[in-house]
């Protein structure tokens, strides 16, 4: 498959993305680098998470929470972290 995905389809893939990252996140673990690159597709058109080099626990290395450590591609970076301004939440 290749080109635009219908809307029927967009929405199963993303809702498989959404499980994974609910599935991550429920085993505490945060993925920090999740973009298109990242996303894949097995022989049976399942959507496949790739890539946890930059993955952390989501209560953070200290347990604050907070993971402060700027990650990732910036081209796929919010404004925001480019401003360096923090999370309030």
């Amino acid at each position: 498959m290749s080109g635009k995905f219908t809307e029927n389809v967009a929405r199963f893939y993303f809702a498989q993305l959404m499980g994974a990252l609910n599935y991550m996140h429920n085993a505490g673990a945060c993925h920090r680098d999740l973009k298109p690159e990242n996303v894949m597709l097995d022989s049976e058109f399942n959507l496949k998470v790739a890539d946890f080099g930059f993955a952390a626990p989501t209560k953070g290395r200290d347990g604050s929470g907070f993971l402060t450590t700027q990650l990732g591609t910036a081209s796929y970076m919010a404004p925001e972290i480019h401003l360096g301004k923090p999370y309030t939440g």
